[in-house]
């Protein structure tokens, strides 16, 4: 009966363990810049949350940001294009998820980081964003203002349709993932910890499922 007491002890501590790795973003996460404006805005007084999702759209490009920075993690949420005709945008469409923002880059369009290039044809390449290096098929990316590092490989949905993203970083090594299939890799990456951003480049655009969780070692 004791030994009975130590494991079922033992199990919910390991469950309280995990549940503590998890986390799922909510609206009070998250902080709004738009490039029309200088300073940080609540979230709801620039773009919509209802049924689950965050909506972006509007005249004014701009992200949400995490108040919070993170390390070795793996990131997964769902994006589609919002096809309405109310929301509807102009030009190519162009969106993003940063990670690994450092907490003293300043606000602007756009901060230190590293994206997830949500964009049609070249979902998943990697853009390494002011002067960010890392290595990439076993060469060190040159450093920039906004580099790409094109994607390897294409799984991006129709437009309107649900695509899934898992970022996965850790100690420096990134691994991007689109609907389940292994999109880009990189290596020694300068910049290993930071805010989260999702960004709205002019094309409305939906996100949900917004999930994080930490990792201790590297599975991937």
């Amino acid at each position: 009966m004791f030994k009975n007491i130590i494991v079922a002890f033992s199990i919910l501590i390991l469950l309280n363990s995990c549940a503590v790795q998890q986390k799922s973003f909510s609206k009070k996460d998250w902080y709004a810049f738009t490039k029309a404006n200088t300073k940080r805005i609540e979230p709801i007084k620039v773009y919509e949350f209802t049924d689950g999702m965050v909506r972006m759209y509007g005249a004014n490009i701009g992200y949400l940001m995490t108040k919070k920075s993170y390390k070795n993690f793996e990131l997964s949420l769902d994006f589609r294009w919002n096809l309405d005709e109310k929301y509807k945008g102009t030009g190519k469409k162009n969106s993003g998820v940063m990670y690994n923002i450092p907490v003293d880059s300043p606000d602007n369009i756009w901060p230190k980081g590293i994206q997830f290039q949500i964009k049609e044809n070249t979902t998943g390449d990697f853009i390494f964003l002011d002067n960010v290096t890392a290595v990439v098929n076993g060469k060190l990316v040159e450093a920039g203002a906004s580099v790409t590092s094109p994607k390897f490989s294409s799984n991006e949905k129709p437009y309107g349709e649900w695509n899934s993203i898992t970022i996965i970083s850790y100690k420096g090594k990134i691994t991007q993932y689109l609907n389940g299939k292994l999109v880009n890799e990189c290596f020694e990456a300068s910049s290993t910890e930071g805010k989260i951003s999702l960004n709205y480049e002019g094309t409305p655009i939906d996100f949900r499922n917004i999930h994080l969780k930490n990792i201790s070692k590297e599975y991937n």
